[in-house]
């Protein structure tokens, strides 16, 4: 096994290093002037103080919130709704959209029934999932939809804009159906799966507030909407803040799944 030199090594973690201090001094000087134009506004009351708190006010209630555990119970809460959709619409999605894409017979007869379903607003399936599932099942089933139909269409598009001069090579050699999807069709619409996917996750953490929302009594979208209702606007962003940097850290993940899963395939990253 050949094993890439020391100096390499060293020099790729020195790139990423520099890489990311780079993006940081570019990234970090608007929001800091962002948040000094914030907390000037709520101290010398241009912004009403019982509406919104200002970033110091936000920074301790944080601090509180997380240390009485109150915080890590209602991310935890929101994490396992937002895993358990997740799963299921995601695995749904790519389980039929594969079997649309390599079927046209079930494409013909499934697809028209899809198409008449989709325009249909993710929300407006509320009222219909809570008569069959109740609330608590009504809050999982509404990112389960909203992940299926993303998913769906997205590994759809992917295998069928496979380049078919692929597909012809692979029956030149002779390889088998299972190889031909395997090693050429999967490949080849991963780049869309993962658009997709990414898609999802943002979809799944609106969705998750939304749901969260409907008579919960845990969560972060709770947290939000509970701490409006009773003017407490520490606690409504400290909420805010905490689904930006879960939604952030989740979307870094994937991003850092897609680029390793798709490494073979260099892209245009700007000038």
């Amino acid at each position: 096994m050949n094993v890439p030199p020391l100096e390499i090594i060293t020099t790729k973690h020195k790139h990423a290093l520099r890489s990311f201090w780079q993006s940081l001094l570019i990234g970090l000087p608007l929001p800091l002037l962002l948040l000094m134009v914030w907390e000037i506004a709520v101290r010398k009351n241009w912004l009403p103080p019982t509406l919104i708190a200002s970033p110091s006010d936000v920074a301790l209630d944080f601090i509180t919130l997380l240390s009485n555990g109150a915080l890590i119970h209602h991310i935890v809460v929101s994490l396992g709704r937002l895993a358990f959709g997740l799963s299921i619409g995601v695995t749904a999605g790519l389980f039929l959209g594969s079997v649309l894409a390599l079927s046209r017979l079930l494409d013909g007869i499934v697809s028209p029934t899809i198409q008449i379903l989709t325009p249909v607003p993710v929300i407006a399936w509320t009222p219909l999932l809570i008569i069959f599932l109740g609330i608590d099942g009504a809050r999982i089933a509404l990112i389960a939809v909203g992940a299926f139909f993303i998913v769906l269409f997205g590994t759809f598009q992917g295998i069928r804009s496979t380049s078919f001069s692929l597909i012809e090579m692979a029956r030149m050699y002779q390889k088998s159906d299972f190889d031909l999807v395997r090693h050429v069709l999967l490949p080849g619409a991963m780049p869309q799966i993962f658009d997709a996917l990414r898609l999802t996750l943002g979809m799944g953490w609106v969705l998750l507030l939304i749901g969260e929302i409907i008579a919960s009594s845990s969560g972060l979208g709770w947290l939000i909407w509970d701490s409006r209702n009773f003017s407490r606007p520490d606690d409504m962003i400290v909420g805010m803040v905490t689904v930006g940097i879960l939604g952030k850290c989740s979307d870094m993940a994937l991003a850092r799944l897609q680029a390793y899963c798709l490494r073979w395939r260099p892209s245009f990253t700007g000038q």
